[in-house]
């Protein structure tokens, strides 16, 4: 991690790490990303997880889409990691945009040498949690009973150790943010038992706690096409942006970098590989879009 500190990234990083998979990593990251594309920020998006490779993915949809629909959507510069070493990941970045206001960072769901250099590299690092007492298990141990926090997990140790590294080279302190990812709201109850426990474990492993996104249709339909909901109103005869599901994406923004994700103006754009697309490939991908965006509701 020491090495990581000496050659860091342009910009702003932001890693989103967890050692457990299935949190909602990559779409965190994705809608982050969009946002701050969309902001008018100079964006790099890199997915370094190869085998899954989901952020990615999302993008190459996301360019599919506006190809196909004829609109000029925010794009972040993206790429996957193919070799997992701190060189390529600098030469990367570098290739892509070496005067990025933002690179944005989406690591592998296990403890690897890749992992943690994104943790080395980040100035916010999130952590996405399913809002569970197993998920809480991640960051460090809690008493079921009296709720008094325990002892940093092995991912809160290699958090603590990086920070004390920062301060011993008097760098800027790493800012930690745990967000609580894939809420429902039918489990008011177990929110509030869970809410209490991450205030204890916010005090004691310095972390700040903030809100992912909830289960919603809206955000699991979009995200197959590489869109997020701010996206819809540039999609003509599309269903209209709940402000509700809008506002949910702005708050996640503002949870993670405050008023520094106002953009100075207009994003640039990744360059999109023209493509033939028939007629009728492009009416019914048109019909599935609208499939998919009639199923987001203000209620969805």
């Amino acid at each position: 991690m020491a090495d990581a500190l000496a050659h860091p990234l342009p910009g702003h990083v932001i890693a989103f790490a967890n050692e457990k998979g299935g949190v909602g990593k990559s779409t965190l990251a994705f809608h982050t990303a969009v946002a701050l594309a969309r902001a008018g920020h100079r964006v790099v998006a890199i997915d370094l997880d190869r085998r899954q490779s989901t952020l990615e993915s999302s993008f190459a949809a996301r360019e599919g889409t506006a190809r196909v629909v004829g609109v000029d959507l925010p794009m972040p510069m993206h790429a996957v990691l193919n070799r997992h070493c701190a060189a390529q990941l600098q030469q990367e970045v570098a290739r892509l945009d070496a005067r990025a206001d933002y690179v944005v960072l989406d690591a592998p769901g296990a403890d690897c040498p890749i992992f943690r250099r994104a943790v080395a590299l980040a100035h916010t690092l999130v952590t996405p949690i399913n809002p569970s007492f197993v998920d809480l298990q991640v960051i460090g141990r809690i008493d079921p009973v009296s709720g008094r926090p325990g002892p940093a997990s092995a991912f809160g140790r290699t958090v603590a150790a990086l920070r004390e590294e920062r301060r011993g080279r008097e760098l800027a302190p790493l800012d930690w943010i745990v967000a609580k990812n894939r809420v429902r709201s039918c489990e008011r109850r177990q929110i509030d038992r869970i809410d209490s426990a991450l205030s204890a474990l916010a005090g004691h492993h310095e972390f700040r706690v903030a809100c992912g996104l909830s289960e919603r249709v809206a955000f699991r339909e979009l995200f197959q096409f590489g869109l997020t909901h701010l996206d819809l109103p540039q999609l003509p005869d599309m269903a209209r942006a709940s402000r509700t599901t809008t506002a949910e994406i702005e708050e996640l923004i503002d949870d993670l970098l405050g008023a520094d994700r106002r953009g100075p103006g207009r994003s640039r754009r990744a360059a999109a590989t023209p493509v033939r697309t028939s007629g009728r490939a492009r009416a019914a991908y048109r019909e599935a879009l609208a499939a998919a965006t009639g199923a987001v509701s203000p209620c969805a």
